[in-house]
């Protein structure tokens, strides 16, 4: 339950009984023209005070000069003046007693230092009065169950507003337009909608935490540009699951940027998009890649938890009236990743008992005996029981686009009949059928690439995930980061993960004396200044005794001299050779949108290249190490693939959560670690780290 501030503030958003308009136009070419004819298009009947001190009626409603002058309280206020005059307005409504202000304006942190300073005041100037604010650049509050259309979107000239169980969050204002008029056409319809904007005050977390209880919402749908306070959406997102509503996310950002922010391979392996989406997956959002996705999904998720996976692999069932159509759905899903199953010999027996004899594919088809209901009824009914089978897609081939009753409402009944999840593709143009669906409550969809996103994000769901507390003292990993710097060369580096209990090569600094190594032996230059010591030449293999390694060390340093008369050099470095079955890359990274997170991939100097690797906010325990390890294909052959030496993985899964305790340090921020390689030895034989690099917080 939320508190009872909160529920004041969600009153005064959604449903106020009396808004202002502050600088209200009377102009209908003007953005500012549009919230007062919206609100009384679709028929707020709360009380509207349209403020302008240069007109004294707004299309014939009495207009008032200042908020200071309207005769009684206002609940919310949005704000249609410019920037600077908007600072001033906010100064208002906190002497007016207003208690949340939406602003219109852009001009703030996204404009530089002046815009900066200007959102600064005007934070100040809302908290001296306890004023809550949207925005700024919002394009407005909707509330399609009591027409409050607090909006300068255009889409909200629509004749009418749709109610809906579908609440929107988004970070771009003409988004929830867009989604508006599109979930409008389909008959799908929503509960609220906010243009969150530059989330100076009120962002997506608190404001959903603030709808959590709202009977009007089954699902929230995000639009997300940057995630500015993971907290909060974190927590948004717990009191979402708990009270059984998905949410579901459309996430810009599919570009790689801010890698710049990264020193080392962990850095473009775990980048702005891979952190987000490992984020939003820890705690439980669905992401989905389709814009159509994000309205035509919800009703796969609503009322259902995600499933724990009762097999290895989980498999979705195809039943068809067009075999060209189940063929998009299962290439789709095939290219996902996800297994398109074929029905089992008891399975086959049920479907021919209900009318049709499946062929050997894992498609199947029933050709035109699927329009007639009872057989599609019965073919539908063998499907959802079948328990190879997690999820259904009923595929609608020529008769959807005339004749929707004789496919379309068996898969409706079939979807209310079953707790299995069952969702439905469109072959042709048929508004009536996806209708017809969608008012069932069957997740239905117009092309397949919808279809195929969000079957695919269904079966990545999964339950926000608690975060392990930390399972000894950090004090000796806290003293030996201070007043060290802003980067650890490698024999520090090695020094640190010791500490935090991973096994690291013994390394030396090379003097006078023969070093206590073993050998074949490893020469390294010893440096904070070098990131990746391959690059520069900086390492020596297999030196096979001292005169080697004397030999060795030499050139480097000379090479170092040479090519680098910059580079602070610490020494050459001294390690005995290490094998194994295989090599793994460990990385630790504080992004700078959503925090911690930890990386596994393949080892070596290619680790960048492949891209391959499993990322997850950090802390981690062995266990959803373990998971990391499974998921990153690189790694499979140490998982005795074709019969090759089993590794250690259990001990790799261990190190890769002690490395992710980074994140509990209190007194010392490490933004960078990374372990590459770190050896995996056989089975039982644990892990070894040889090289490392850590940046800290100067």
């Amino acid at each position: 339950m939320i508190d009872r501030d909160a529920a004041a503030l969600f009153k005064a958003l959604f449903t106020p009984d009396a808004v202002a308009l502050i600088g209200a136009s009377d102009d209908r070419s003007k953005n500012a023209s549009r919230p007062l004819r919206f609100l009384r298009r679709h028929g707020f009947a709360g009380t509207i005070y349209p403020i302008n001190p240069n007109h004294p009626t707004i299309f014939d409603e009495r207009a008032f000069p200042e908020l200071a002058a309207v005769p009684g309280p206002v609940d919310h206020a949005y704000i249609l003046l410019g920037a600077e005059a908007a600072v001033g307005a906010v100064a208002a409504c906190a002497a007016a007693g207003v208690k949340v202000a939406t602003l219109l304006a852009d001009g703030f942190a996204e404009a530089g230092p002046a815009g900066i300073e200007r959102e600064r005041r005007l934070i100040e100037a809302a908290r001296r009065g306890n004023v809550r604010l949207v925005g700024p650049n919002s394009l407005g509050v909707v509330n399609a169950a009591n027409g409050l259309a607090l909006s300068a979107n255009a889409a909200l000239q629509a004749e009418r507003l749709l109610p809906g169980r579908l609440m929107v969050l988004s970070q771009s204002g003409s988004v929830i337009g867009t989604l508006l008029s599109r979930g409008q056409a389909r008959g799908i319809g929503f509960s609220k909608l906010v243009s969150v904007g530059g989330e100076a005050d009120l962002d997506l977390g608190t404001l959903g935490a603030l709808a959590v209880d709202d009977r009007e919402t089954s699902a929230f749908l995000l639009f997300v540009e940057a995630v500015r306070r993971p907290d909060r959406l974190a927590e948004f997102a717990r009191l979402a699951h708990e009270a059984g509503k998905p949410v579901l996310a459309y996430v810009l950002g599919r570009s790689e940027f801010g890698q710049e922010l990264a020193f080392s391979h962990t850095g473009a392996l775990a980048g702005g998009r891979q952190a987000l989406n490992a984020f939003l997956a820890d705690i439980g959002i669905v992401r989905v890649d389709c814009l159509e996705s994000l309205i035509e999904a919800p009703d796969l998720f609503i009322g259902r938890r995600p499933q724990a996976p009762v097999r290895p692999t989980r498999a979705v069932g195809i039943v068809t009236t067009t075999g060209g159509g189940g063929a998009m759905i299962a290439d789709g899903l095939g290219a996902a990743g996800i297994e398109v199953a074929a029905p089992t010999t008891a399975t086959r027996a049920a479907l021919a008992a209900a009318g049709v004899k499946p062929g050997e594919g894992r498609i199947v088809d029933v050709t035109l005996a699927g329009t007639r209901p009872d057989v599609m009824t019965g073919v539908l009914d063998a499907m959802v029981a079948a328990p190879e089978f997690d999820v259904i897609v009923g595929v609608i081939g020529s008769s959807a686009q005339f004749y929707p009753e004789l496919a379309a409402e068996p898969v409706a009944a079939a979807a209310k009949r079953s707790a299995k999840p069952v969702a439905a593709f469109a072959l042709p143009e048929a508004p009536g059928a996806l209708d017809l669906l969608a008012r069932a409550g069957v997740a239905a969809f117009r092309t397949p690439e919808a279809c195929v996103d969000a079957v695919r994000a269904f079966m990545s769901w999964r339950e926000p995930r608690a975060r392990p507390s930390p399972a000894r003292s950090l004090e000796s990993v806290e003293r030996q980061l201070t007043g060290v710097g802003d980067q650890l060369d490698e024999q520090a580096a090695l020094a640190l993960f010791t500490k935090l209990g991973i096994v690291c090569v013994r390394s030396i600094l090379l003097g006078d004396a023969s070093p206590a190594i073993s050998y074949p032996a490893v020469a390294k230059m010893l440096s904070a200044d070098i990131a990746h010591k391959s690059e520069l030449g900086g390492v020596a293999l297999d030196l096979a005794d001292e005169a080697a390694l004397r030999c060795a060390a030499r050139e480097l340093t000379e090479r170092a001299a040479r090519t680098q008369p910059q580079l602070r050099l610490n020494g050459i470095l001294v390690q005995t050779m290490v094998r194994g079955v295989g090599e793994a890359l460990i990385g630790y990274r504080r992004d700078p949108q959503v925090g911690p997170v930890i990386t596994v991939a393949p080892g070596g100097v290619l680790a960048e290249l492949y891209g391959d690797a499993a990322t997850r906010p950090a802390p981690v325990d062995a266990a959803t190490a373990r998971a990391m390890i499974a998921e990153v294909r690189g790694l499979r052959a140490l998982d005795g693939f074709r019969n090759l030496p089993r590794g250690d993985l259990d001990a790799l899964a261990d190190a890769i959560a002690r490395l992710s305790e980074l994140a509990l340090l209190k007194s010392a921020i490490v933004l960078d670690a990374e372990i590459n390689p770190v050896i995996v030895k056989p089975a039982g034989q644990g892990v070894v780290a040889v090289d490392g690099l850590v940046r800290l917080l100067s």
